[in-house]
């Protein structure tokens, strides 16, 4: 856990669905000033439900956090509406690049404009075509018809647009070429670094996000099973078992070895 200063602290919460579907129990995460933090678990460990619980967005399936809390720049918003948690600088970007597409690229990037405070429309869009150059390129052609990775910078730069101080990013890799997912994390690695976004990452591909962000949170079933340094993760048997798919000796799982693997995970036990 960090104890440096945070931008975002999610505290101890629980999420029910309907009132009564239990999905988060106990979650507590730190997002530092700055920071990356990466939130890794299997598909169903509630990662994506813990990004909607920030962003407001837990509302619109009928979800809430019945216990617990979330503040956000020492500000307390687990009640707040979708729309005003994005006013205050909370962009989430959803799986499954949500373009809207019979918009021309540049007309999706222009829809996160009227959330920015200080910069016009058109040094917006500059700075998006500053780190997605691809964009600039396509931006008068139909959304709908540009590749999957160049729909997943158009939502990326969308959400830039909006001039964030917190960004939510809800597997950005999922479905992507590996060429397009090392040229997409470089550019959220510049926006960080330049732009002093902080990032909350959820990612399936373990071995990506703990090598873009430094600490890590590990979610099985609703909980927090381990959290640390990204370093010191990769080195935990567990990981490299379970998420990262390496032996004892450091070589790659066959299929083999996966399927007939005894589950141990110590954080069960």
């Amino acid at each position: 856990m960090y104890t440096s200063d945070a931008i975002l602290k999610i505290k101890n919460i629980e999420v029910r669905y309907h009132e009564v579907i239990l999905v988060l129990k106990g979650v507590s995460i730190e997002v530092p000033r700055g920071g990356i933090v990466a939130l890794l678990g299997a598909n169903g460990a509630g990662k994506s439900t813990t990004l909607k619980a920030v962003s407001g967005l837990l509302k619109t399936e009928d979800g809430e956090v019945t216990d617990g809390g979330i503040e956000y720049e020492g500000r307390y918003i687990h009640h707040e509406r979708a729309a005003q948690i994005a006013k205050m600088g909370i962009v989430q970007v959803i799986e499954g690049r949500r373009v809207f597409e019979h918009l021309t690229v540049e007309e999706n990037l222009k829809v996160g404009a009227h959330l920015a405070k200080t910069r016009s429309v058109k040094e917006g869009l500059e700075l998006v075509y500053h780190y997605f150059p691809r964009l600039k390129e396509k931006r008068n052609e139909v959304a709908g018809f540009v590749s999957g990775g160049e729909q997943q910078m158009t939502v990326v730069g969308r959400a830039l647009m909006t001039e964030p101080k917190l960004m939510l990013l809800d597997e950005p890799s999922m479905g992507l070429a590996p060429k397009l997912i090392h040229e997409i994390f470089n550019i959220i690695q510049k926006l960080n670094k330049d732009e002093k976004i902080s990032i909350l990452l959820v990612e399936q591909n373990a071995k990506l996000a703990l090598n873009v962000a430094p600490y890590a949170y590990v979610m099985e079933t609703g909980r927090i099973v381990m959290d640390d340094t990204s370093e010191k993760l990769m080195q935990n048997e567990d990981i490299k078992d379970f998420y990262l798919g390496l032996t004892d000796k450091g070589g790659r799982k066959s299929f083999r070895d996966v399927k007939h693997y005894k589950r141990r995970k110590r954080w069960l036990t």
